[in-house]
């Protein structure tokens, strides 16, 4: 069968206990930061097809007579 546990080997140590604070902190900020760069690209990418549209010469409004 299986060893029988300690109680040493049942209670965590101190010194392993770590907060996970920090990696919460990247993880947040990394998605702050990518919902930044997505509205960012977004908004260029509206300017530029905006632009596009208002320099796209005007369509005939006559259609030719064959």
């Amino acid at each position: 069968m299986g060893r029988k546990r300690r109680a040493e080997d049942q209670l965590p140590k101190q010194d392993e206990h770590r907060p996970r604070r920090g990696r919460r902190l990247a993880v947040l900020l990394a998605l702050a930061g990518g919902a930044v760069y997505l509205v960012r690209r977004n908004q260029r990418k509206a300017e530029l097809d905006e632009g596009i549209w208002h320099e796209a010469p005007a369509p005939a409004t006559t259609a030719p007579t064959v």
